[in-house]
């Protein structure tokens, strides 16, 4: 695979190099011994790791058995994307994750090489509450691995198929209806009405113990209503379905709520990176492949309709269906509509997730055309990381 070298080490940076893989890293990180790896480096709150083994396999067929056993290696894995990575100068894949850690969840990119005789794994990890704030620098060092050894190993013209492989997005707790949800959140920073008790919302917290027959408030339901003492604004995920069905999912500092297309919700207290993996689950983050649209954008109200779902939902034109087979299949395919909304913000993130396919994002509107373009699992997840840990 010709590909450029890449650039000498620019000032402040530093180059490594083992006997199958070379990479330019910032000076500040340190290298340490580690046994079982050929080099580990760790700065800035990211830990860098190479690792390589005799192979003759296909990177599909490594790319395959990592996939396969990242889930089990750590409970509550969640794969967030993969794709096919071209710089390293040999067939490649990079792979995205997070794993559970006892101070913090942590994410990870996983970047895989192959060159007919070895197997290189690149694995870069940090926390996933630094995530944003690194992304930068370790897709730096990514962009510039490189092998070291003989390639003969080429890339198949057929992409490997792909695990279907969903975060958890089951939230549990106590049902309530809305007027309970209202009644919940009216304790919020306020002293206890016992008229409240003889409302058919108040009853109902009774009822599945949120509240006590006399009006005292369990230390679990006081963590539940406290950020809305604060006064925090919640993150909102609004998500619709060709059929219809619309849901609701509002996360505040450490509080869940979850309305359902019944109209009722769980509300429950959650970690910030619980609600992370909870909005992945709830927008589909897998491993997925993501294939460019050769249009840029569409007609906003072609778009609009067809977003709006149901059965007045458009058919694409035929002409761009026959000029970009690509869209045309993504437009074909059953969509989830998602709006994502940061505290603060008035202009949501939306992304449709077609079934089977994956996923667009539908960006802005100008001259009566709207941007829609193809967008990897992976970035889908990072917007959710923007939106609750900023």
């Amino acid at each position: 695979m010709a590909v450029p070298d890449p650039p000498a080490a620019a000032a402040g940076t530093t180059e490594d190099r083992t006997a199958r893989v070379r990479f330019t890293r910032p000076s500040s990180w340190r290298a340490e011994d580690t046994p079982g790896a050929d080099l580990r480096v760790r700065g800035d709150d990211v830990v860098l790791t190479v690792r390589s083994r005799p192979s003759d396999r296909s990177v599909g067929d490594e790319n395959a058995s990592l996939l396969e056993r990242l889930p089990g290696s750590v409970d509550g894995l969640l794969l967030t994307g993969c794709d096919v990575w071209t710089t390293a100068a040999a067939p490649a894949r990079l792979v995205e994750y997070v794993r559970p850690d006892e101070d913090g969840d942590v994410a990870g990119a996983h970047l895989v090489f192959v060159t007919g005789r070895h197997r290189v794994d690149v694995t870069v990890e940090r926390p996933l509450a630094r995530m944003t704030a690194t992304d930068d620098v370790v897709f730096a060092v990514l962009d510039s691995v490189r092998s070291l050894d003989r390639v003969t190993a080429t890339e198949s013209r057929t992409l490997e198929a792909l695990p279907v492989l969903l975060a958890g997005s089951t939230l549990t707790g106590p049902s309530l209806g809305a007027e309970a949800v209202a009644t919940l959140q009216n304790l919020a920073g306020k002293r206890w009405n016992p008229a409240l008790l003889r409302t058919d919302g108040g009853r109902e917290l009774v009822a599945a113990d949120l509240v006590g027959r006399f009006g005292t408030v369990p230390p679990e339901t006081a963590a539940v209503i406290a950020p809305w003492a604060e006064g925090v604004q919640p993150t909102t995920l609004d998500q619709h379905d060709d059929d219809g069905r619309v849901t609701r999912l509002q996360a505040w500092a450490g509080t869940v709520v979850d309305t359902g297309a019944d109209g009722r919700s769980v509300v429950a207290a959650v970690s910030a990176d619980r609600v992370v993996g909870l909005l992945a689950g709830r927008l589909g983050v897998r491993p997925t492949w993501t294939w460019p649209f050769r249009t840029p954008a569409l007609s906003a109200d072609l778009l609009d309709r067809r977003l709006a779902g149901g059965e007045s939902a458009p058919d694409l034109p035929t002409a761009l269906a026959e000029a970009d087979p690509r869209l045309a299949a993504f437009w074909a395919a059953p969509w989830t509509v998602s709006a994502l909304v940061r505290p603060g913000r008035t202009r949501p993130v939306v992304v449709v997730s077609a079934e089977g396919i994956g996923f667009a994002r539908v960006g802005r509107t100008e001259g009566g055309a709207t941007a829609f373009t193809a967008e990897a699992s992976a970035n889908v997840h990072r917007s959710v990381v923007r939106a609750v840990l900023g």
